[in-house]
């Protein structure tokens, strides 16, 4: 799937995930369409970079074997 991002010099592309990723990370892009509409960098809510959860694992994965 690719993203319609505007770099800053105005320049339109289709960018893949990883590559809007990159683009955002270096502050290449001004704008990129999400299904809701365009994003303003700066400007509209991003996700924030999450921190791994550091507590006891509280899956329960029991796996039974079948004969």
């Amino acid at each position: 799937m690719f993203v319609p991002v505007v770099l800053k010099d105005g320049q339109e592309e289709l960018v893949s995930k990883d590559e809007l990723q990159l683009l955002i990370d270096t502050e290449q892009i001004m704008f990129f369409r999400r299904f809701e509409g365009w994003t303003v960098l700066g400007h509209d809510e991003m996700r924030q970079d999450r921190v791994p959860y550091q507590g006891r694992d509280r899956r329960q994965s029991k796996v039974s074997e079948q004969d």
